[in-house]
């Protein structure tokens, strides 16, 4: 896989994130930018960095039918109800593995790293919306980047395939449950 499709399928994943976040507004563009870029793109990129990490091949790659989807539920859900509606299913991280010493741990760990990254993204933006004047432009970016990581950890914990919280279930209960109830107790104090 070249660097460069890899660059090019996390641009345009991210940039189809960024409209449907935005809610379609050109002007809430800029705010969603940092939180889309943690969210999305750091998510992938810790899966990509923990699959590599057990000698595993790993690229993001996008789905195009993923990214149709998404384009056409948001556009249809805004003209519907004045909200975009968001799929997030626009790609992923496609792994490699010619081996596998303990499958289930080691894509538990590679599925875990996503909503990891997100988690502590999330908990660290969360902290300094809190020491920012609230609903003031700048404290808007910090607020918005936590809710958009809690929220993306949250749900891509889900036990349900092919989402990242089927394989670390699979992997260990334990851990599963601590990350999803982190998640989703971080996100409900926002």
């Amino acid at each position: 896989m070249k660097l460069g499709r890899e660059l090019e399928d996390l641009t345009v994943s991210f940039l189809v994130l960024t409209l449907l976040f935005a809610d379609f507004d050109i002007g809430t563009i800029p705010y969603v930018v940092p939180a889309v870029l943690t969210a999305f793109v750091f998510h992938e990129l810790a899966h990509r960095f923990v699959a590599r990490s057990y000698g595993y091949r790993a690229f993001y790659r996008r789905w195009d039918t993923g990214i149709l989807l998404a384009l056409g539920l948001g556009v249809a859900t805004k003209l519907l109800t004045g909200t975009t509606w968001i799929f997030a299913a626009l790609g992923a991280v496609q792994i490699h593995a010619p081996y596998a010493i303990d499958e289930r741990e080691a894509f538990g760990k590679i599925a875990l790293a996503g909503p990891a990254v997100n988690i502590a993204v999330g908990a660290a933006a969360m902290l300094l919306s809190r020491m920012t004047p609230a609903f003031s432009s700048i404290w808007y970016v910090p607020w918005l980047t936590a809710r958009i990581n809690l929220w993306l950890a949250f749900f891509n914990l889900l036990p349900f395939p092919p989402l990242d919280g089927s394989k670390v279930a699979r992997w260990n209960t334990g851990i599963w449950a601590v990350a999803i109830g982190v998640a989703y107790l971080l996100y409900r104090f926002m």
